[in-house]
């Protein structure tokens, strides 16, 4: 894995890819305890991995170009930004996915702990 030097944390961001994992936003949306990523979180987690806005953008699915992507910006802008706008839980998921951060298997077992019961 790759070390990327991480700046201006506010001390509540975690610094590794390995932090993420412990983190609400990494569980599945069936889980009680599941809270959407902020927008820190998302842009966190794209610096740690070192992927640009268009890196990003082919990953989850959404349009770019040579200048970056205007939905990924949405979703790392702050909240109070007029162009703001929450990363839709799917996306999310493929970022951590990609990112190693959790696993398809993650998924898979809530889906089989909400049908046991």
């Amino acid at each position: 894995m790759e070390s990327v030097a991480i700046y201006d944390l506010g001390g509540s961001l975690p610094a590794s890819l390995e932090a993420f994992r412990n983190r609400p936003c990494a569980l599945p949306f069936s889980h009680p305890a599941y809270v959407p990523p902020t927008p820190q979180e998302v842009d966190q987690l794209i610096k740690l991995k070192g992927w640009s806005q268009s890196e990003s953008a082919a990953l989850v699915g959404v349009s770019f170009g040579k200048k970056g992507s205007s939905t990924i910006r949405k979703w790392r802008a702050d909240k109070e930004a007029d162009i703001a706008r929450p990363i839709p839980y799917s996306a999310w998921r493929l970022l951590l996915i990609y990112a190693g951060v959790v696993s398809v298997d993650d998924g898979l077992d809530a889906l089989t702990r909400l049908k046991t019961g």
